[in-house]
């Protein structure tokens, strides 16, 4: 089942995010990537592992696991607004990005913390359209949920760029493309979807960096730029689980108080 998505205006199928990592440390050359941006045929090309920077991967320079109260802090003090997301309790794994108001049930864990949205952001040289990030709830040693906001964990962030304020939207990927590979080495492309494209980096722990353009023969075409820590997606599994186990703990108890209820049988 496919359920809109919860930050974009109100299109068809759309568009993917965008987050912006820290660049660090040594300067080194890469080789950087060509890549067309609509390929004539579905390929999937690996490419270098050496040609990527040994550095760490950062959404805005916040570390991996802040709080959420923490992480709106770094924001704002950059010159972030706060706004408000629709379905902010549906946190998503990164293909839940993929689109821009369409997400499928195993791309998300509804319930399992809290999606922020936020304005005012800018990211090599471009206003973003939109902002969002993912904070987890906590888990105890006992499998209850932490479900305080606040104390929400940032675990994945995103940007997009979609054609309400960009007339020539693939020329922006092809430029975030360059930008990226120029700091990172040649990522791995993947043009098998005839509905988006991306590009993927891998840092040293296996964080990641996803520039996707989606849309790619439709008018309503967008970008986006996602940052996500190693065990997102181990951690979702686990808060699924923990959600799961919690429904039916509530389950069995609403039995248990109805125990002696047979009317309309």
């Amino acid at each position: 089942m496919k359920l809109k998505h919860l930050f974009t205006p109100s299109r068809t199928k759309s568009t993917v995010l965008l987050a912006s990592t820290i660049l660090t440390l040594t300067p080194v050359t890469f080789i950087t990537s060509s890549m067309p941006v609509y390929a004539t045929e579905a390929d999937t090309t690996e490419v270098d592992a050496t040609e990527t920077k040994e550095t760490q991967f950062f959404f805005r320079n916040i570390p991996w696991y802040s709080t959420k109260k923490e992480t709106e802090k770094i924001l704002t003090d950059g010159g972030a607004k706060i706004q408000t997301a629709v379905f902010k309790d549906n946190i998503l794994r990164m293909d839940g990005i993929n689109y821009t108001n369409i997400i499928s049930g195993t791309d998300r864990v509804d319930g399992g913390g809290i999606v922020g949205r936020y304005s005012g952001i800018n990211v090599a040289g471009y206003d973003v359209s939109d902002t969002c990030a993912c904070y987890i709830y906590s888990i105890d040693e006992n499998g209850i949920i932490d479900k305080s906001e606040d104390n929400a964990q940032f675990y994945f962030g995103w940007y997009t760029f979609d054609s309400n304020d960009y007339v020539d939207v693939e020329a922006v990927y092809n430029d975030l493309l360059q930008k990226l590979s120029s700091l990172y080495g040649t990522g791995t492309s993947n043009t098998e979807d005839d509905y988006f494209s991306t590009t993927t980096w891998h840092d040293s722990s296996d964080n990641q960096i996803r520039l996707l353009i989606g849309a790619k023969n439709e008018d309503y075409t967008y970008v986006t730029l996602g940052y996500m820590v190693s065990d997102a997606d181990e951690r979702l599994d686990e808060m699924q689980v923990a959600l799961d186990n919690e429904a039916i703990a509530n389950e069995a108890e609403k039995r248990k108080s109805s125990k002696d209820n047979v009317s309309g049988l």
